[in-house]
């Protein structure tokens, strides 16, 4: 009863993690320039749901966001 307690537990524990953890954040350029970030599960849902994205702007993976291109400007066209 005991291994089938732990087993079920066990099984319960590793169906739950992907669901938490597939968000990652990524960096775009919005359209004044600005670089923002913004939390997804994949950069073509980045993409598609960055707020004010620049037409031409795509989206980097970052790994924190303190990162320096974060709050930085580039010039658009």
């Amino acid at each position: 009863m005991k291994k089938l307690l732990l087993g079920s537990l066990a099984l319960a524990a590793i169906v739950a993690i992907p669901g938490v953890s597939l968000a990652a954040t990524y960096a775009y350029v919005n359209t004044a320039g600005e670089v923002m970030t913004m939390e997804a599960s994949n950069p073509t849902t980045a993409i598609a749901t960055a707020p004010g994205i620049h037409s031409r702007s795509g989206v980097m993976l970052i790994q924190t966001t303190s990162d320096p291109v974060v709050g930085d400007n580039v010039q658009v066209r």
